[in-house]
Protein backbone atom coordinates (compact mmCIF):
# COMPACT_ATOMS: atom_id res chain seq x y z
CA UNK A 1 0.00 0.00 0.00
CA UNK A 2 1.28 3.44 -0.87
CA UNK A 3 0.46 6.32 1.45
CA UNK A 4 0.73 9.89 0.30
CA UNK A 5 2.04 12.12 3.10
CA UNK A 6 2.86 15.79 2.98
CA UNK A 7 6.51 16.79 3.01
CA UNK A 8 8.00 17.20 6.47
CA UNK A 9 8.36 20.94 5.95
CA UNK A 10 4.56 21.30 5.81
CA UNK A 11 3.77 19.42 9.00
CA UNK A 12 2.64 21.51 11.97
CA UNK A 13 3.60 21.05 15.60
CA UNK A 14 3.11 23.08 18.76
CA UNK A 15 6.42 24.89 18.24
CA UNK A 16 5.84 25.69 14.58
CA UNK A 17 2.08 25.77 13.92
CA UNK A 18 0.75 26.13 10.42
CA UNK A 19 -1.73 28.99 10.38
CA UNK A 20 -3.80 30.21 7.49
CA UNK A 21 -3.96 33.95 7.88
CA UNK A 22 -7.39 34.87 9.21
CA UNK A 23 -9.12 37.71 10.96
CA UNK A 24 -10.81 37.18 14.29
CA UNK A 25 -14.11 39.01 13.94
CA UNK A 26 -15.46 38.57 17.44
CA UNK A 27 -14.95 36.52 20.57
CA UNK A 28 -17.56 36.80 23.28
CA UNK A 29 -18.88 34.82 26.18
CA UNK A 30 -22.42 33.44 25.97
CA UNK A 31 -24.33 33.32 29.28
CA UNK A 32 -25.78 30.05 30.48
CA UNK A 33 -29.37 29.52 29.33
CA UNK A 34 -31.95 29.56 32.10
CA UNK A 35 -34.13 26.82 30.56
CA UNK A 36 -32.91 23.23 30.23
CA UNK A 37 -34.14 22.79 26.66
CA UNK A 38 -34.27 25.26 23.83
CA UNK A 39 -33.43 26.27 20.29
CA UNK A 40 -30.18 28.27 19.98
CA UNK A 41 -30.46 30.83 17.20
CA UNK A 42 -27.57 32.90 15.87
CA UNK A 43 -28.01 35.64 13.26
CA UNK A 44 -25.14 37.50 11.62
CA UNK A 45 -25.53 40.23 9.03
CA UNK A 46 -22.66 40.73 6.59
CA UNK A 47 -21.95 43.51 4.15
CA UNK A 48 -19.84 42.60 1.17
CA UNK A 49 -20.42 42.32 -2.54
CA UNK A 50 -23.96 41.32 -1.53
CA UNK A 51 -25.92 41.80 1.68
CA UNK A 52 -26.33 38.51 3.54
CA UNK A 53 -28.04 37.47 6.76
CA UNK A 54 -26.65 34.20 8.15
CA UNK A 55 -28.88 32.20 10.50
CA UNK A 56 -27.81 29.11 12.45
CA UNK A 57 -30.19 26.89 14.43
CA UNK A 58 -28.97 24.45 17.09
CA UNK A 59 -31.32 21.93 18.70
CA UNK A 60 -30.62 21.93 22.45
CA UNK A 61 -33.37 19.46 23.30
CA UNK A 62 -33.56 15.66 23.54
CA UNK A 63 -36.08 15.46 20.69
CA UNK A 64 -35.69 15.80 16.92
CA UNK A 65 -37.21 18.92 15.37
CA UNK A 66 -38.79 17.75 12.13
CA UNK A 67 -41.22 20.46 10.99
CA UNK A 68 -39.38 23.74 11.38
CA UNK A 69 -40.29 26.74 9.24
CA UNK A 70 -38.40 30.05 9.33
CA UNK A 71 -39.57 33.34 7.84
CA UNK A 72 -36.90 36.07 7.67
CA UNK A 73 -38.55 39.47 7.19
CA UNK A 74 -36.37 42.53 6.53
CA UNK A 75 -38.65 45.34 7.74
CA UNK A 76 -37.53 48.94 7.03
CA UNK A 77 -37.97 51.64 9.64
CA UNK A 78 -39.71 53.68 6.95
CA UNK A 79 -43.25 52.28 6.69
CA UNK A 80 -43.48 53.58 3.12
CA UNK A 81 -40.86 51.08 1.97
CA UNK A 82 -41.95 47.50 1.31
CA UNK A 83 -40.46 44.74 3.40
CA UNK A 84 -38.41 41.94 1.83
CA UNK A 85 -38.73 38.39 3.10
CA UNK A 86 -37.12 35.00 2.64
CA UNK A 87 -38.48 31.61 3.70
CA UNK A 88 -36.61 28.49 4.81
CA UNK A 89 -37.63 24.96 5.70
CA UNK A 90 -34.65 23.39 7.46
CA UNK A 91 -33.94 19.69 7.27
CA UNK A 92 -34.89 17.84 10.46
CA UNK A 93 -32.48 18.71 13.28
CA UNK A 94 -31.51 15.87 15.60
CA UNK A 95 -30.69 16.60 19.26
CA UNK A 96 -27.42 18.50 19.58
CA UNK A 97 -27.12 19.18 15.85
CA UNK A 98 -27.11 22.46 13.92
CA UNK A 99 -28.23 23.69 10.52
CA UNK A 100 -27.33 26.96 8.84
CA UNK A 101 -28.48 29.07 5.92
CA UNK A 102 -27.28 32.27 4.26
CA UNK A 103 -30.13 34.53 3.19
CA UNK A 104 -29.06 36.60 0.18
CA UNK A 105 -30.83 39.95 0.04
CA UNK A 106 -29.15 41.25 -3.12
CA UNK A 107 -26.51 43.73 -4.24
CA UNK A 108 -27.83 46.82 -2.56
CA UNK A 109 -27.74 47.46 1.19
CA UNK A 110 -31.14 47.19 2.80
CA UNK A 111 -32.65 50.43 4.13
CA UNK A 112 -32.27 50.93 7.90
CA UNK A 113 -34.53 48.59 9.82
CA UNK A 114 -34.71 45.22 11.53
CA UNK A 115 -34.89 41.55 10.68
CA UNK A 116 -37.94 39.85 12.16
CA UNK A 117 -37.18 36.14 12.34
CA UNK A 118 -40.32 34.04 12.78
CA UNK A 119 -39.72 30.39 13.67
CA UNK A 120 -42.46 27.76 13.81
CA UNK A 121 -42.15 24.25 15.23
CA UNK A 122 -45.71 23.46 14.14
CA UNK A 123 -49.06 25.22 13.93
CA UNK A 124 -49.49 27.43 16.99
CA UNK A 125 -45.96 26.74 18.30
CA UNK A 126 -44.11 29.86 17.18
CA UNK A 127 -41.55 32.38 18.31
CA UNK A 128 -40.64 35.80 16.90
CA UNK A 129 -37.12 37.19 17.21
CA UNK A 130 -36.12 40.74 16.25
CA UNK A 131 -32.58 41.54 15.09
CA UNK A 132 -31.97 45.30 14.88
CA UNK A 133 -28.19 45.07 14.97
CA UNK A 134 -26.02 47.09 12.61
CA UNK A 135 -24.58 45.31 9.56
CA UNK A 136 -21.70 43.14 10.73
CA UNK A 137 -23.30 42.41 14.12
CA UNK A 138 -24.13 39.00 15.54
CA UNK A 139 -27.12 38.29 17.75
CA UNK A 140 -27.66 35.06 19.69
CA UNK A 141 -30.92 33.96 21.27
CA UNK A 142 -31.86 30.96 23.33
CA UNK A 143 -35.50 30.17 22.61
CA UNK A 144 -36.79 28.20 25.61
CA UNK A 145 -39.21 25.42 24.85
CA UNK A 146 -42.62 25.97 26.39
CA UNK A 147 -44.56 23.11 27.92
CA UNK A 148 -46.68 22.84 24.77
CA UNK A 149 -43.56 22.76 22.60
CA UNK A 150 -42.03 20.00 24.71
CA UNK A 151 -45.29 18.06 24.62
CA UNK A 152 -45.43 18.35 20.83
CA UNK A 153 -41.80 17.37 20.25
CA UNK A 154 -42.10 14.37 22.56
CA UNK A 155 -45.16 13.00 20.75
CA UNK A 156 -44.53 9.78 18.83
CA UNK A 157 -44.73 10.09 15.04
CA UNK A 158 -48.23 9.69 13.64
CA UNK A 159 -47.09 7.32 10.90
CA UNK A 160 -45.81 3.86 11.82
CA UNK A 161 -42.62 2.49 10.29
CA UNK A 162 -44.49 -0.42 8.69
CA UNK A 163 -48.10 -1.14 7.66
CA UNK A 164 -50.22 -2.75 10.36
CA UNK A 165 -53.65 -4.35 10.51
CA UNK A 166 -56.01 -5.41 7.79
CA UNK A 167 -56.64 -3.64 4.52
CA UNK A 168 -58.28 -0.19 4.54
CA UNK A 169 -59.56 -0.47 0.98
CA UNK A 170 -63.24 0.13 0.34
CA UNK A 171 -65.56 1.32 -2.42
CA UNK A 172 -67.24 4.49 -3.59
CA UNK A 173 -70.61 3.42 -4.97
CA UNK A 174 -72.55 5.79 -7.23
CA UNK A 175 -75.34 3.24 -7.69
CA UNK A 176 -75.92 -0.32 -6.54
CA UNK A 177 -76.31 -1.45 -10.13
CA UNK A 178 -74.40 -4.73 -10.06
CA UNK A 179 -74.65 -7.83 -7.83
CA UNK A 180 -70.85 -7.91 -7.75
CA UNK A 181 -70.85 -4.89 -5.43
CA UNK A 182 -72.60 -6.73 -2.60
CA UNK A 183 -70.55 -9.81 -3.43
CA UNK A 184 -67.46 -7.68 -2.80
CA UNK A 185 -68.89 -6.59 0.56
CA UNK A 186 -69.66 -10.16 1.63
CA UNK A 187 -66.25 -11.52 0.64
CA UNK A 188 -63.92 -8.59 1.42
CA UNK A 189 -65.74 -7.10 4.41
CA UNK A 190 -64.19 -3.74 3.47
CA UNK A 191 -63.10 -1.08 5.92
CA UNK A 192 -65.40 1.53 4.43
CA UNK A 193 -68.21 1.97 1.89
CA UNK A 194 -69.13 5.40 0.56
CA UNK A 195 -72.69 5.55 -0.78
CA UNK A 196 -73.86 8.42 -2.97
CA UNK A 197 -77.37 9.57 -3.75
CA UNK A 198 -79.35 6.53 -2.65
CA UNK A 199 -77.88 4.87 0.47
CA UNK A 200 -80.58 2.19 0.65
CA UNK A 201 -77.98 -0.59 0.43
CA UNK A 202 -76.55 0.49 3.81
CA UNK A 203 -78.65 -2.02 5.74
CA UNK A 204 -77.52 -4.92 3.55
CA UNK A 205 -73.89 -3.80 3.91
CA UNK A 206 -74.15 -3.83 7.70
CA UNK A 207 -75.82 -7.24 7.70
CA UNK A 208 -73.05 -8.69 5.53
CA UNK A 209 -70.19 -6.84 7.23
CA UNK A 210 -71.12 -5.27 10.58
CA UNK A 211 -67.67 -3.67 11.07
CA UNK A 212 -67.70 -1.81 7.74
CA UNK A 213 -68.04 1.95 8.19
CA UNK A 214 -70.65 3.53 5.96
CA UNK A 215 -70.27 7.15 4.88
CA UNK A 216 -73.00 8.62 2.71
CA UNK A 217 -74.37 11.82 1.19
CA UNK A 218 -77.34 12.90 -0.84
CA UNK A 219 -76.90 14.82 -4.07
CA UNK A 220 -76.62 18.52 -3.22
CA UNK A 221 -77.39 21.20 -5.79
CA UNK A 222 -76.73 24.54 -4.08
CA UNK A 223 -73.10 24.72 -2.91
CA UNK A 224 -72.76 28.50 -3.11
CA UNK A 225 -70.68 30.29 -0.49
CA UNK A 226 -73.31 32.89 0.29
CA UNK A 227 -75.77 33.98 2.94
CA UNK A 228 -75.51 33.25 6.64
CA UNK A 229 -73.56 29.98 7.09
CA UNK A 230 -75.34 29.07 10.33
CA UNK A 231 -78.78 29.52 8.80
CA UNK A 232 -77.74 27.65 5.66
CA UNK A 233 -76.41 24.72 7.71
CA UNK A 234 -79.57 24.53 9.82
CA UNK A 235 -81.73 24.58 6.70
CA UNK A 236 -79.56 21.91 5.07
CA UNK A 237 -79.97 19.51 8.00
CA UNK A 238 -83.67 20.23 8.42
CA UNK A 239 -84.32 19.56 4.73
CA UNK A 240 -82.69 16.12 4.96
CA UNK A 241 -83.52 15.16 8.55
CA UNK A 242 -86.23 12.64 7.69
CA UNK A 243 -83.95 10.86 5.24
CA UNK A 244 -81.13 10.79 7.78
CA UNK A 245 -83.45 9.07 10.25
CA UNK A 246 -84.64 6.65 7.57
CA UNK A 247 -81.13 5.40 6.77
CA UNK A 248 -80.02 4.70 10.32
CA UNK A 249 -77.29 2.25 9.27
CA UNK A 250 -75.15 5.09 7.90
CA UNK A 251 -72.34 5.89 10.35
CA UNK A 252 -71.32 9.32 9.06
CA UNK A 253 -73.02 11.82 6.78
CA UNK A 254 -71.18 14.09 4.39
CA UNK A 255 -72.67 17.45 3.41
CA UNK A 256 -71.34 19.09 0.27
CA UNK A 257 -69.16 17.41 -2.33
CA UNK A 258 -65.84 19.07 -3.18
CA UNK A 259 -66.79 22.62 -2.11
CA UNK A 260 -65.13 25.33 -4.20
CA UNK A 261 -62.98 27.35 -1.79
CA UNK A 262 -61.39 30.50 -3.17
CA UNK A 263 -59.30 31.89 -0.35
CA UNK A 264 -59.43 32.17 3.43
CA UNK A 265 -62.72 34.14 3.65
CA UNK A 266 -64.52 31.38 1.74
CA UNK A 267 -63.02 28.77 4.06
CA UNK A 268 -64.04 30.73 7.15
CA UNK A 269 -67.61 30.72 5.83
CA UNK A 270 -67.47 27.00 5.08
CA UNK A 271 -65.94 26.24 8.50
CA UNK A 272 -68.88 28.02 10.14
CA UNK A 273 -71.28 26.03 7.92
CA UNK A 274 -69.68 22.68 8.78
CA UNK A 275 -69.48 23.56 12.48
CA UNK A 276 -73.19 24.30 12.63
CA UNK A 277 -74.02 21.24 10.53
CA UNK A 278 -72.15 19.09 13.08
CA UNK A 279 -74.14 20.63 15.94
CA UNK A 280 -77.47 20.28 14.14
CA UNK A 281 -76.77 16.67 13.19
CA UNK A 282 -75.87 15.84 16.79
CA UNK A 283 -79.31 17.07 17.81
CA UNK A 284 -80.86 14.27 15.72
CA UNK A 285 -78.28 11.70 16.91
CA UNK A 286 -76.34 11.69 13.63
CA UNK A 287 -72.60 12.10 13.04
CA UNK A 288 -70.82 14.07 10.34
CA UNK A 289 -67.93 13.62 7.96
CA UNK A 290 -66.80 17.19 7.39
CA UNK A 291 -64.77 18.73 4.59
CA UNK A 292 -64.96 16.33 1.66
CA UNK A 293 -62.48 18.53 -0.19
CA UNK A 294 -61.29 17.70 -3.70
CA UNK A 295 -57.81 16.36 -4.50
CA UNK A 296 -55.08 18.95 -4.03
CA UNK A 297 -57.29 21.07 -1.79
CA UNK A 298 -57.32 23.03 0.40
CA UNK A 299 -54.19 25.19 0.59
CA UNK A 300 -52.39 25.46 3.96
CA UNK A 301 -53.79 28.86 4.95
CA UNK A 302 -57.26 27.64 4.02
CA UNK A 303 -56.85 24.45 6.05
CA UNK A 304 -55.80 26.52 9.04
CA UNK A 305 -59.03 28.52 8.68
CA UNK A 306 -60.98 25.23 8.67
CA UNK A 307 -59.62 24.05 12.02
CA UNK A 308 -62.47 25.47 14.15
CA UNK A 309 -64.81 23.10 12.30
CA UNK A 310 -62.53 20.18 13.17
CA UNK A 311 -62.79 21.08 16.85
CA UNK A 312 -66.60 21.10 16.71
CA UNK A 313 -66.69 17.85 14.73
CA UNK A 314 -64.43 16.19 17.30
CA UNK A 315 -66.70 17.36 20.10
CA UNK A 316 -69.64 15.60 18.41
CA UNK A 317 -67.84 12.41 17.33
CA UNK A 318 -67.32 13.42 13.70
CA UNK A 319 -64.57 12.60 11.23
CA UNK A 320 -62.66 14.37 8.44
CA UNK A 321 -63.33 13.44 4.80
CA UNK A 322 -60.94 14.16 1.92
CA UNK A 323 -60.49 13.12 -1.71
CA UNK A 324 -57.08 11.99 -2.96
CA UNK A 325 -56.25 11.35 -6.61
CA UNK A 326 -53.08 11.57 -8.64
CA UNK A 327 -51.99 10.95 -12.25
CA UNK A 328 -50.59 9.37 -14.31
CA UNK A 329 -50.08 7.04 -11.32
CA UNK A 330 -51.18 7.24 -7.71
CA UNK A 331 -47.55 7.71 -6.64
CA UNK A 332 -46.80 10.57 -9.04
CA UNK A 333 -47.05 13.43 -6.52
CA UNK A 334 -45.42 11.74 -3.54
CA UNK A 335 -42.44 13.68 -2.17
CA UNK A 336 -43.76 16.97 -3.53
CA UNK A 337 -44.64 19.74 -1.11
CA UNK A 338 -47.59 22.05 -0.79
CA UNK A 339 -47.23 25.86 -0.80
CA UNK A 340 -45.97 27.11 2.54
CA UNK A 341 -44.93 23.71 3.93
CA UNK A 342 -41.69 21.84 3.43
CA UNK A 343 -41.84 18.74 1.24
CA UNK A 344 -41.90 15.44 3.12
CA UNK A 345 -40.68 12.16 1.71
CA UNK A 346 -43.80 10.50 3.10
CA UNK A 347 -46.26 13.18 2.02
CA UNK A 348 -47.48 14.37 -1.35
CA UNK A 349 -49.05 17.28 -3.15
CA UNK A 350 -52.00 15.03 -4.12
CA UNK A 351 -52.00 11.50 -2.68
CA UNK A 352 -50.83 11.43 0.95
CA UNK A 353 -51.45 15.20 1.12
CA UNK A 354 -53.37 14.59 4.34
CA UNK A 355 -50.10 13.88 6.15
CA UNK A 356 -49.16 17.55 5.91
CA UNK A 357 -52.38 18.53 7.66
CA UNK A 358 -52.00 15.96 10.42
CA UNK A 359 -48.26 16.43 11.03
CA UNK A 360 -48.14 20.23 10.93
CA UNK A 361 -51.58 21.36 12.09
CA UNK A 362 -53.38 18.60 13.98
CA UNK A 363 -50.73 16.56 15.80
CA UNK A 364 -49.80 19.38 18.16
CA UNK A 365 -53.31 20.74 18.74
CA UNK A 366 -55.17 17.63 19.92
CA UNK A 367 -57.24 17.59 16.73
CA UNK A 368 -56.20 14.26 15.22
CA UNK A 369 -59.66 13.33 13.96
CA UNK A 370 -60.31 9.97 12.34
CA UNK A 371 -59.99 10.33 8.56
CA UNK A 372 -61.77 8.66 5.66
CA UNK A 373 -60.55 9.22 2.11
CA UNK A 374 -64.01 9.25 0.54
CA UNK A 375 -62.70 9.13 -3.05
CA UNK A 376 -59.35 7.81 -4.24
CA UNK A 377 -57.72 6.61 -7.42
CA UNK A 378 -56.24 7.96 -10.65
CA UNK A 379 -57.79 11.09 -12.11
CA UNK A 380 -56.23 12.95 -15.03
CA UNK A 381 -58.22 15.99 -14.00
CA UNK A 382 -55.48 16.88 -11.51
CA UNK A 383 -53.16 17.50 -14.49
CA UNK A 384 -55.49 20.16 -15.94
CA UNK A 385 -54.70 18.94 -19.44
CA UNK A 386 -58.01 19.72 -21.15
CA UNK A 387 -61.27 17.99 -21.96
CA UNK A 388 -59.83 15.29 -24.24
CA UNK A 389 -57.06 14.29 -21.83
CA UNK A 390 -57.10 10.90 -20.05
CA UNK A 391 -59.31 10.77 -16.96
CA UNK A 392 -59.63 7.52 -15.01
CA UNK A 393 -57.32 4.57 -14.49
CA UNK A 394 -58.54 2.82 -17.64
CA UNK A 395 -57.48 5.76 -19.81
CA UNK A 396 -53.99 5.73 -18.35
CA UNK A 397 -53.67 1.93 -18.40
CA UNK A 398 -54.48 1.82 -22.11
CA UNK A 399 -51.23 3.69 -22.74
CA UNK A 400 -49.39 0.55 -21.60
CA UNK A 401 -51.77 -2.40 -21.92
CA UNK A 402 -54.84 -3.68 -23.64
CA UNK A 403 -57.93 -2.77 -21.58
CA UNK A 404 -59.55 -4.81 -20.23
CA UNK A 405 -56.76 -7.28 -19.53
CA UNK A 406 -55.12 -8.98 -16.59
CA UNK A 407 -52.03 -6.80 -17.07
CA UNK A 408 -54.06 -3.59 -16.92
CA UNK A 409 -55.91 -4.78 -13.81
CA UNK A 410 -52.65 -5.70 -12.08
CA UNK A 411 -51.17 -2.32 -13.00
CA UNK A 412 -53.96 -0.53 -11.15
CA UNK A 413 -54.28 -3.08 -8.33
CA UNK A 414 -50.60 -2.69 -7.48
CA UNK A 415 -51.07 1.07 -7.06
CA UNK A 416 -54.13 0.60 -4.87
CA UNK A 417 -52.14 -1.90 -2.80
CA UNK A 418 -49.31 0.62 -2.39
CA UNK A 419 -51.78 3.29 -1.25
CA UNK A 420 -53.47 0.83 1.08
CA UNK A 421 -50.14 0.01 2.71
CA UNK A 422 -49.35 3.69 3.21
CA UNK A 423 -52.71 4.25 4.93
CA UNK A 424 -52.15 1.16 7.04
CA UNK A 425 -49.17 3.00 8.52
CA UNK A 426 -51.53 5.71 9.83
CA UNK A 427 -53.80 4.51 12.65
CA UNK A 428 -55.98 7.63 12.41
CA UNK A 429 -57.01 6.72 8.84
CA UNK A 430 -60.12 4.53 8.92
CA UNK A 431 -60.20 3.66 5.23
CA UNK A 432 -60.35 4.83 1.63
CA UNK A 433 -63.00 4.41 -1.04
CA UNK A 434 -61.86 3.53 -4.56
CA UNK A 435 -63.78 5.59 -7.09
CA UNK A 436 -66.00 4.16 -8.56
CA UNK A 437 -68.32 1.12 -8.66
CA UNK A 438 -71.84 1.07 -10.11
CA UNK A 439 -73.69 3.69 -12.10
CA UNK A 440 -74.01 4.11 -15.83
CA UNK A 441 -72.68 7.65 -16.35
CA UNK A 442 -70.29 7.92 -19.30
CA UNK A 443 -68.40 10.54 -17.31
CA UNK A 444 -67.13 7.91 -14.87
CA UNK A 445 -66.71 4.95 -17.24
CA UNK A 446 -62.92 5.23 -17.28
CA UNK A 447 -62.87 5.10 -13.45
CA UNK A 448 -65.12 2.06 -13.10
CA UNK A 449 -63.86 -0.90 -11.06
CA UNK A 450 -67.04 -2.99 -11.05
CA UNK A 451 -65.58 -5.65 -13.35
CA UNK A 452 -62.34 -6.00 -11.32
CA UNK A 453 -63.94 -6.31 -7.88
CA UNK A 454 -62.88 -9.95 -7.59
CA UNK A 455 -59.26 -8.79 -7.84
CA UNK A 456 -59.89 -6.21 -5.11
CA UNK A 457 -61.33 -8.97 -2.91
CA UNK A 458 -58.01 -10.80 -3.30
CA UNK A 459 -56.10 -7.61 -2.50
CA UNK A 460 -58.02 -7.13 0.74
CA UNK A 461 -57.74 -10.79 1.68
CA UNK A 462 -53.97 -10.78 1.27
CA UNK A 463 -53.70 -8.30 4.15
CA UNK A 464 -55.72 -10.12 6.79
Amino acid sequence: MLLAIPPASSLADQNDPLVIESQVLVTAGVPEAESPYGLLVQATSRLGPRYRHVVTLTNLSPWPMTSLRLLNRAIPNDAEIDEVYREWYPDPIDPGESVCITFDFGDEPLPPGCHQVEISLAHGLDTILVDCGEPGATTIWNVPLTGRMEAYLSLPPLSLDEPEGRSKLGLHVAANSSPSIMEFVREAKPAVMVLIGDPSMAEAVKQASPETLIVARFLEQDQSISGDPVERARAFVEENADRYRLFSHVDYWMGWNEPVIDGVPDMEWFAAFESERARAMAEIDAKVAIGNFSAGCPEPDEFQAFMPALAVAKEHGGILALHEYSAPTMQSSVGAGVPGLEAQAGGGALTLRYRYWYDHYLRGTDLVLPLVITEAGIDGGVLRAGEDAPRGWRDFAVEHFEVPSTAATEWYASQLSWYDDELRRDPHVLGFAVFNAGGSSDSWESFDVTDILSRLVDLVGAKE
